[in-house]
């Protein structure tokens, strides 16, 4: 793990238009995906110090006045991840499909990059983020499950007001940091964003009433797509509008893994195909999703104990 500085060079030293397509792939890289626009008479330029704790990605930004929309084309070009915000000087406006808020010091916004929206940042404003990956957060306790669009009041929230202040911390820490200490931050950092949503972020419905219905949902899913090819839970996910990690649950409340879920019902397709009909080994392993006859054979036999041909040898019926 390293943690890196970058600043740009001053304004005299590039084209003002140069310094903006930069910025803007900064926030993209660095943020999220999507589009910017300048609203001021003259477009303003802005700039950015980048921290990253290995794979968590610290920003401040200095913003001028823009304006920006997430749409929900693109969400799918970014790997899923949480934004943090908090806010030093200025103020953004944030409208979502379910809510506004107005951003200023002293709160701070946990978004996942899934919501889709639009702000304003009306003048110049500071501000810091926070990209942590979902990969990081995974090993954490979150509760039950992740927040789309949750802001707190650092005054009221002392984990709130914890978390700023930690990441104040790592300005006043950064040059005496080794790879050690970097490691041990990012870990700190991890735990207090996990504890700050488990300890504020409520499901709407209980995971005991939800879970049992999510899972047959998606189970029937699978059934209906058995044949398109690869099950991915991404796409689980996006049909049932909820959070990957929601589906890896939904299974595991009943033992499973989605994995093994589709296996199986692989498997029990195959099976009936050996059975009721006179199509080849390799058509039957080719329609319900194995690499090959060879791959087929191998999860058959593990699973029935005999190879294809000998199970259609003493079950078949076609």
């Amino acid at each position: 793990m390293t943690l890196t500085q970058f600043k740009p060079a001053p304004l005299s030293e590039a084209l003002t238009d140069e310094r903006q397509f930069h910025w803007r792939a900064a926030v993209n890289d660095r943020v999220a995906t999507m589009d910017l626009r300048p609203t001021g008479r003259i477009p303003g330029v802005g700039t950015m110090t980048a921290r990253d704790l290995g794979d968590l990605l610290i920003t401040d930004w200095r913003s001028p006045d823009v304006e920006g929309v997430r749409g929900s084309a693109m969400t799918g070009k970014d790997a899923e991840a949480l934004l943090v915000f908090t806010v030093t000087t200025g103020r953004q406006i944030i409208q979502t499909p379910q809510e506004t808020v107005v951003l200023r010091p002293g709160a701070i916004l946990v978004m996942s990059t899934r919501t889709t929206g639009s702000f304003v940042v009306p003048e110049t404003m500071s501000k810091r983020t926070v990209r942590v990956p979902l990969t990081a957060l995974a090993p954490y306790d979150t509760g039950a499950r992740l927040p789309d669009f949750l802001c707190l009041d650092t005054v009221a929230n002392p984990l709130a007001r914890l978390t700023q202040d930690f990441l104040m911390g790592v300005d006043a820490q950064l040059e005496q940091m080794s790879p050690a200490d970097v490691e041990g931050a990012r870990t700190a950092l991890l735990v207090l964003i996990a504890g700050m949503i488990r300890a504020t972020h409520a499901p709407d419905v209980s995971e005991t009433d939800f879970l049992p219905f999510l899972r047959q949902a998606l189970e029937d899913w699978i059934l209906a797509h058995l044949t398109d090819g690869a099950v991915r839970v991404s796409d689980l996910a996006a049909a049932h509008n909820v959070a990957p990690r929601t589906v890896h649950r939904a299974f595991a409340a009943t033992g499973d893994t989605m994995g093994s879920v589709v296996r199986s019902h692989r498997l029990a397709a195959a099976r009936n195909d050996l059975v009721h009909t006179s199509a080849s080994i390799a058509a039957i392993a080719h329609r319900w999703g194995f690499c090959d006859a060879s791959h087929f054979g191998r999860e058959f036999r593990r699973e029935f104990s005999m190879s294809p041909g000998d199970y259609r040898g003493a079950h078949g019926i076609a």
